[in-house]
C-alpha cells in the first residue's frame, strides 16, 4: 500500500469520526432540548404568575410555536434570597473570545440557579454583540451545543469592552430575575418578530397568542361574510399594553380591519402606537396619516369607553371585542413568582378581589361596543363563574344583555378562554 493509500484511508476515517460525533451531538443536543422542555412543562404556572422564555424557532403562519417556561413560582421564590447579595456574575474583560464568554456566563446563571441559564445567555450575548435578532441567538446555540461543527469566525471573535460592560450588566439584571424581554427590549409574538417592550407593560404570554387564533378565525369569517364590500371589520381591544393582540390581527389583515386599542397606562398607549408604526407602516408607504385606519390605540378605561358621560363621542359599532384584561384574584398576588410581581406592573396584573373588576366593566360595557362576539383571557378559575353568571336565559343574563357562548382551554390543558355574545 503506497503512502498515499494511507493518507487517504487516515483522512476518510476522520471525516467519518468528525461526521458522527457532530451527529451523536446533535441527538444528544435534542435529547436534552426534549427532555428539558418536558420538565418544565410539568412546572408550568397558570397564565400570568410566571414569564416565558419561548425558545424562538422558524414557524408556520398562524401556528402556535412552543415554549419553555422560565419558572415555576416554587423555583422563582425559593432563589430570592440567594441572589439578594449579588454583585458579579461573571468577569468578562476585552479581548474574550465569545465561545469562552458564553460558556463562562451559562454556568454563572447555573450556580446561581436562573432558570433557563442556556436560553438567557444566548439571548443576552446576542443582545450585547447586536447580532440578528432572527438569528443571533441560534449562531450561539450553535457554538455552545454543537462546537465542532460551529462557525469558529464567530467563537473565536473577540468581544470589545463595550459589548463586555453591556453583557456583564445584564447578566447581573437577570441574576435578579429581570425578564428576558425587559433586558432586551422585544420578543416575538405570534407573526409580529421583535415587538418593543417596556417595563412595566406586561409580557406577553405564549396562551395569548392562541387567543389571537380564536379571534382571527372569527375575523376571517366576517370577511367572507361581507363579500367585497371595502368595509373594514372593527376590533376593539381592551388593555392592549404593548398592543401585542391588536397588532397581530391588524398585521394579518392589514388591509381588512381597524383595531382600536384602549389602556389606562400612557406608556403602554404610546408603546402600543410606536409598534404599530413598526410594524404597519410598511403597508401604507409614506402615507403614515392612513395608520389609524388600521390601527389606533387611545388612553382610556373599559369603564369609561362610553358615551352616556357628556361630551364623549366615541365611534362604537365594533364587529368584535377582544380582551386579555388584569385577572389575578387579590388572593394569589402573593403567590405569583418574583419575575412577575417585582417587575410587571400591578394595574396590568391585578383584577381585584375574585379577579373579575375589568371583566364586568367589559360585560357593562358590551351591548354599547358591539352586537357581535366577545373573546377574553381569564384566570383559569374564572370559565366556571362567568359560565354560570352569564348562562344562557339566566337573568343576569337577560339583564346585562349578555351571554357566555361557550369556554376553552389552552394548550396546558386549563381552563383560560371565554366567548361571550351580545343578545
Amino acid at each position: 500500500m503506497t503512502d498515499y493509500s494511507v493518507y487517504l484511508m487516515i483522512k476518510i476515517i476522520m471525516i467519518l469520526l468528525v461526521s458522527s460525533s457532530a451527529l451523536l451531538a446533535r441527538v444528544q443536543a435534542a435529547t436534552r432540548c426534549c427532555a428539558f422542555s418536558s420538565n418544565m412543562t410539568s412546572q408550568i404556572t397558570s397564565g400570568r404568575r410566571s414569564i416565558p422564555i419561548r425558545t424562538r424557532r422558524n414557524k408556520r403562519k398562524g401556528r402556535i410555536p412552543l415554549y419553555i417556561y422560565s419558572s415555576s413560582h416554587s423555583l422563582a421564590n425559593s432563589i430570592s434570597n440567594d441572589i439578594s447579595d449579588a454583585t458579579v456574575v461573571v468577569q468578562v474583560t476585552p479581548g474574550t473570545k465569545i465561545q469562552t464568554a458564553l460558556n463562562a456566563a451559562v454556568q454563572a446563571l447555573e450556580r446561581k440557579s436562573v432558570p433557563e441559564p442556556e436560553e438567557s445567555a444566548l439571548h443576552l450575548l446576542s443582545h450585547s454583540l447586536d447580532l440578528s435578532w432572527e438569528n443571533g441567538h441560534r449562531e450561539l446555540r450553535d457554538i455552545l451545543r454543537l462546537p465542532s461543527i460551529s462557525s469558529s469566525m464567530l467563537a473565536n471573535q473577540q468581544m470589545s469592552e463595550e459589548q463586555c460592560n453591556t453583557f456583564q450588566s445584564l447578566l447581573e439584571r437577570r441574576i435578579h430575575l429581570e425578564p428576558i424581554q425587559y433586558l432586551v427590549g422585544r420578543w416575538d409574538f405570534h407573526n409580529l418578530v421583535g415587538l418593543k417592550i417596556k417595563k412595566p407593560m406586561l409580557c406577553p404570554r405564549p396562551e395569548t397568542e392562541e387567543l389571537v387564533e380564536f379571534v382571527l378565525d372569527e375575523v376571517s369569517q366576517l370577511i367572507r361574510n361581507k363579500g367585497s364590500t371595502n368595509e373594514r371589520i372593527r376590533i376593539l381591544d381592551v388593555g392592549c399594553g404593548t398592543g401585542a393582540i391588536g397588532l397581530a390581527i391588524a398585521n394579518r389583515y392589514h388591509n381588512k380591519v381597524q383595531v382600536v386599542a384602549l389602556d389606562i397606562l400612557l406608556e403602554a398607549v404610546e408603546l402600543s402606537n410606536d409598534n404599530a408604526k413598526k410594524f404597519l407602516t410598511n403597508y401604507i408607504g409614506e402615507e403614515e396619516h392612513k395608520l389609524g385606519a388600521m390601527y389606533k390605540a387611545i388612553l382610556c378605561s373599559a369603564e369609561n369607553f362610553t358615551n352616556t358621560q357628556e361630551g364623549q363621542k366615541y365611534k362604537m359599532d365594533f364587529d368584535v371585542v377582544v380582551s386579555n384584561p388584569p385577572y389575578i384574584p387579590s388572593k394569589d398576588m402573593d403567590s405569583l413568582s418574583n419575575d412577575v410581581i417585582c417587575y410587571e406592573s400591578d394595574k396590568a396584573l391585578f383584577g381585584g378581589e375574585d379577579g373579575l373588576d375589568i371583566i364586568r366593566h367589559i360585560v357593562q360595557r358590551l351591548p354599547e361596543w358591539t352586537t357581535g362576539n366577545c373573546w377574553l383571557e381569564v384566570d383559569d378559575s374564572h370559565p366556571s363563574i362567568i359560565s354560570d353568571w352569564l348562562a344562557p336565559g339566566s337573568s343576569e343574563s337577560a339583564r346585562l344583555g349578555v351571554e357566555c357562548v361557550s369556554t376553552y382551554k389552552d394548550f396546558c390543558g386549563r381552563d383560560r378562554f371565554v366567548k361571550l355574545r351580545v343578545l
